[in-house]
């Protein structure tokens, strides 16, 4: 039989943190996450002195603490003892623990409802190619896999019989999960890969390894990632972090005969082939026998970008020798983008994408379809 592998960085299906809203790699986001990383080194202090208490001080009166209203970018939750209290006369802040041994909490960012059409749009963009295994990128949790296919893409005529995921590294509810048609037999987490400092974890997210059964009964291997952003910290670290984590993907193909095996290495790379000094792919890309889907005859000379400036591709799919022999199409679906000039007015969106608030999400699909297998 035929079947399609795709990926596609869906944004969040329903709910996105606040932050992850703004338009682009925002200036703005940096900001405010560069002062919550302050705020969670301050917090995390076992001894709370003048000074800490004076910077935790701060900067909840920047974010405005003192007052009752809904908080915009991230809350404290505060599960057992306390941290500050609000005085009055004038309204100000004022730090009554000592230190982290004194309260029970964390920070967490603020997450809103993504848009019903934009929700819509969404699954519009699956129906279009109707994979069989879909890699779906920055998506809440499990639940909401199953609410979404149960919910939305049902009214699209565009289920899958299976889902995955495991929760990943990153606070923000934007992990890394499957769809399947097939049964899912088997997944491997890597969420514990240590970095290079042992200290902390390699992956920004997880490099989860599913192992999806074809109706022949052979193995498909997927491994599924969303890298270091491009957006947020100096260029050089991102960049080193993004290469770690690339040939940490390479090491485990290894395990695997790339000449032979059904193995797909898929999802969002945040990062164009080349990108000097670092160049964080290039192992990655290089590895024997794996291919870039977009290498295959039937894709041509056609343009790769798959994210929102319609400059990038950040968006791949990898597949070992005897899959890339099998190519019999590849396709990106942009349509769930929004462009104000519809890209030059080369790529149409749908009707029902009228502005950022109502597309799909800032990255376009990646699918290719494979066979006889």
């Amino acid at each position: 039989m035929n079947f399609r592998i795709a990926t596609y960085n869906v944004n969040n299906l329903f709910r996105r943190t606040a932050l992850l809203q703004l338009e682009g790699f925002s200036a703005a986001a940096k900001k405010v996450l560069d002062d919550i990383t302050k705020l969670n080194l301050l917090l995390e202090r076992p001894v709370y002195d003048a000074a800490a208490k004076a910077d935790i001080k701060a900067l909840l009166e920047k974010y405005e603490f003192q007052r009752s209203t809904k908080k915009t970018w991230f809350t404290i939750n505060i599960v057992k003892g306390k941290l500050y209290s609000v005085k009055k006369n004038p309204t100000r802040i004022e730090v009554v623990a000592n230190g982290r041994a004194e309260w029970v909490g964390w920070v967490e960012l603020v997450r809103e409802d993504v848009s019903g059409v934009s929700v819509e749009n969404t699954a519009r963009v699956i129906q279009a190619f109707q994979p069989h295994v879909l890699c779906v990128v920055e998506v809440e949790d499990r639940i909401a896999l199953d609410r979404f296919q149960s919910q939305v893409l049902k009214k699209f005529n565009a289920t899958f019989k299976n889902n995955l995921l495991v929760d990943g590294n990153d606070e923000r509810g934007i992990d890394v999960g499957l769809y399947s048609q097939f049964p899912i037999r088997s997944v491997r987490s890597h969420i514990n890969e240590p970095n290079a400092t042992g200290k902390g974890h390699l992956f920004s997210r997880d490099c989860p390894e599913f192992e999806v059964i074809l109706p022949n009964g052979k193995s498909l291997w997927v491994l599924v990632n969303h890298f270091k952003s491009q957006g947020y910290g100096l260029k050089a670290s991102n960049d080193n972090r993004r290469k770690a984590q690339a040939d940490k993907v390479r090491e485990y193909l290894a395990r695997f005969d790339l000449k032979n095996d059904l193995v797909a290495v898929a999802g969002d790379f945040n990062d164009k082939a080349q990108n000097p000094p670092v160049n964080p792919l290039q192992k990655l890309l290089a590895t024997p026998n794996l291919r870039d889907v977009f290498d295959s005859p039937g894709f041509g000379a056609a343009p790769r970008w798959t994210y929102g400036s319609g400059k990038q591709q950040l968006d791949y799919l990898l597949v070992s020798k005897p899959l890339f022999d099998g190519v019999l199409q590849v396709g990106i679906e942009r349509r769930g983008m929004f462009s104000k000039t519809n890209f030059g007015g080369a790529f149409p969106h749908f009707p029902t994408v009228t502005d950022e608030a109502t597309h799909a999400s800032d990255h376009a699909a990646v699918w290719a379809e494979f066979g006889p297998f």
